[in-house]
């Protein structure tokens, strides 16, 4: 059993012309073209009450991101 507390997040990435996520964020050597806004499923690994900020990592990558509470839906 897993205390993981999974959620879905919404942050703006940086995309290339094909809708990718790109920039830093990929292996591909592609302009970023604009930025967009994406929901993506994550697990919470530290909330700063104080600031109210969460510490995300992506499911599906691997990367680590502060998100503000406003942009993350926990899962049940």
């Amino acid at each position: 059993m897993t205390n993981e507390i999974y959620c879905e997040y919404t942050k703006t990435f940086p995309v290339d012309k094909w809708g990718r996520i790109g920039g830093m964020l990929s292996l591909a050597d592609v302009p970023v073209v604009s930025y967009k806004d994406l929901t993506r499923e994550g697990i919470v690994r530290y909330k700063d009450p104080d600031k109210n900020l969460f510490e995300i990592e992506d499911v599906m990558e691997g990367w680590t991101f502060v998100v503000p509470e406003e942009n993350v839906h926990i899962l049940d």
